[in-house]
């Protein structure tokens, strides 16, 4: 059964750590701000970058994923892309990038 939600912080790296290879970590803001900093063993797929639908298709859709932005909007409504779209899970993180970096949680890149 496909499943698709919108999850904390704290229960998306929970599900990071348990699920480990299994699960795909995207994040979906512009390019350098993902250079500058992200979320352990995230890609980077620029929602604003030059064929974004093209390469979301090209996503194996029996994958799971946690997705992010910078504010979890437009990783709401990718989700919902990704569900029309027949993708098998998703999971978006509340409050997006931002959520994850008051959270504490781990980082690559620059620590203020």
């Amino acid at each position: 059964m496909p499943r698709f939600q919108t999850i904390t912080p704290k229960a998306a790296f929970k599900l990071m750590e348990e699920k480990g290879n299994e699960i795909t970590i995207l994040d979906i803001r512009p390019e350098d701000e993902f250079e500058k900093e992200h979320v352990p063993g995230a890609e980077n797929l620029d929602y604003h970058g030059h064929h974004f639908q093209e390469k979301a298709e090209k996503l194996d859709k029996n994958k799971n994923y946690i997705i992010y932005c910078k504010s979890g909007a437009r990783g709401e409504y990718f989700m919902g892309k990704m569900k029309e779209s027949g993708f098998n899970e998703a999971y978006n993180i509340l409050g997006g990038f931002v959520a994850w970096k008051i959270s504490k949680l781990p980082l690559v890149g620059e620590t203020e």
